[in-house]
């Protein structure tokens, strides 16, 4: 053989190992039909609940022994007549697993009790009348059903399994004597609280909070315990208008006013007094007083006095103090009740400054003037601004037959140059130069002539309607000082 070559293998040799592995798969094919030929469904009924299980065991303890359940002296088992199949299940009841407590132990028993009654009738355990039973959490009774198996079948053998086997949980508490003193009644309680406000509560004993219980609400609840109870009573106190509910143990009003920390003023209303027994739902009523004094300011108005003045001319003013308001003063007691004002009492009354007049110089100095005037040369003494009108004695108002028609004042016959004034500011008798008119002399009066306002007379031909404002002049002589009118009202007032 050349170095290097390869061997060349013979026909004989290949179709050798073709024919082993067409064995193998021809076996393995022929196991693979028997094993899916024999596999077949059973039904299993575990506690009630249904589950179908693919299997190749032929007997119902070869079923049992594939799935592993390990069956215990109190469950129970019933077995079809045939092989099991989904028309023949295989019946499984398990006994399930109970803990008591109680009397200061724990009994567990396999049991298949379905009421709290039987599985304590069971046990052999007897409840009296007063005894508390609670399953898991929650309060029961001896009629009460055990929990239920929840699990669905679909969830499978292993969480049915689970869930049976879950031990149910029981408590079994023992009723107690509880002595009550409430006050002067005494009554005997029976409880399974496990302290003594829970025991209270449970038989319907009400504990406010103003109330004094001995020993402590929290205190465990001991066989033949005594508790002693010392009840509040029920009040109500208004203090300035707020009302508040309470209950207390103190003996007299003040001393709950105390306990209560109300701050008393000397002033303040307690009813009923401080000293007075409290009672059952006594309303106590403490009215806030107080006083406050307040001042009062109130002007006194200044008076205006008008004085004459020599040095200054004649219709001319001014003003040589001007005056300040005095002022009164009223200090008044105000009495509050509650913060509100019930009445108030003038206690003094007094001036605090005192008004000073106003006083206005008048001027009486005479100063003579002359005045050019179509007719000459006039001398005046005094210029008033008046309102001027006119007459004749057709308008004077008297009737032809009048025994005074056409005669003035002073008893001259009507007629141009006579003018009708005002005594009280212009004298009679005064001359008096009216520019448009001419010299006149006062000599009428007129129901209509007031303060202001002359009227010019005219004879019967030659009347001239006047109604204007103008300036007039009295011309010398001077009166005598105490004839003249030195101050003369603003009536009427032109409008300008």
């Amino acid at each position: 053989m050349v170095e290097g070559a390869q061997p060349i293998p013979s026909r004989k040799s290949g179709w050798g190992a073709l024919c082993v592995l067409a064995g193998l798969l021809l076996l393995i094919a022929t196991l693979s039909t028997v094993y899916f030929a024999t596999r077949h469904t059973v039904a299993i009924e575990i506690n009630g609940v249904r589950l179908l299980y693919r299997t190749h065991q032929r007997s119902p303890q070869g079923v049992l022994r594939e799935l592993g359940l390990v069956l215990n002296a109190e469950d129970q088992v019933e077995f079809p007549d045939q092989i099991p199949s989904e028309d023949a299940p295989i019946r499984v009841t398990l006994a399930r697993t109970a803990l008591l407590t109680h009397d200061g132990s724990m009994t567990q028993v396999r049991t298949h009790a379905t009421t709290v009654g039987h599985l304590l009738g069971e046990m052999g355990v007897v409840v009296y009348p007063y005894d508390r039973i609670w399953l898991g959490d929650n309060p029961s009774d001896l009629e009460a059903s055990l929990p239920s198996i929840e699990s669905p079948a679909r969830s499978g053998f292993t969480p049915l399994l689970a869930e049976i086997r879950r031990p149910i949980r029981l408590n079994l508490r023992r009723a107690v004597t509880l002595t009550v003193q409430d006050g002067a009644l005494h009554s005997n309680l029976y409880t399974t609280a496990r302290t003594l406000g829970e025991a209270l509560y449970e038989n319907g004993v009400m504990v406010y909070a103003g109330d004094r219980v001995f020993p402590d609400l929290d205190t465990e609840i001991t066989p033949e315990l005594t508790a002693f109870i010392e009840r509040s009573k029920p009040v109500v106190v208004d203090v300035a208008g707020e009302r508040q509910m309470m209950r207390t143990r103190t003996k007299t009003v003040g001393a709950l006013l105390e306990a209560m920390e109300v701050n008393l003023n000397p002033k303040d209303q307690i009813v009923p007094d401080v000293r007075n027994e409290l009672l059952r739902d006594m309303l106590i009523t403490i009215t806030r007083i107080h006083d406050e004094y307040m001042v009062e300011e109130e002007p006194i108005p200044y008076e205006m006095r008008r004085e004459p003045d020599p040095e200054l001319e004649i219709d001319n003013e001014r003003v040589a103090h001007w005056g300040r308001e005095g002022a009164r003063r009223r200090r008044y007691r105000v009495h509050y009740e509650n913060g509100q004002e019930m009445y108030r009492v003038e206690e003094e009354d007094w001036v605090a400054r005192e008004p000073i007049d106003r006083i206005v110089n008048y001027g009486t100095k005479i100063v003579l003037r002359e005045l050019e005037t179509p007719e000459g040369t006039v001398t005046y003494w005094r210029k008033i601004r008046v309102l001027v009108t006119s007459y004749n004695a057709p308008t004077a108002g008297k009737p032809l037959d009048h025994p005074t028609y056409g005669i003035t004042r002073l008893g001259w016959k009507a007629r141009k140059g006579i003018i009708a004034v005002d005594p009280r500011i212009i004298n009679m008798r005064q001359s008096i130069y009216v520019p448009g008119y001419g010299v006149g002399v006062a000599g009428d009066t007129g129901s209509a002539i007031l303060w202001k306002h002359i009227d010019l007379c005219y004879d019967d031909h030659n009347l001239v309607h006047w109604y204007r404002w103008e300036d007039i002049y009295l011309l010398t002589p001077v009166p005598d000082r105490s004839a003249i009118t030195w101050t003369i009202p603003d009536l009427p007032q032109e409008r300008r």
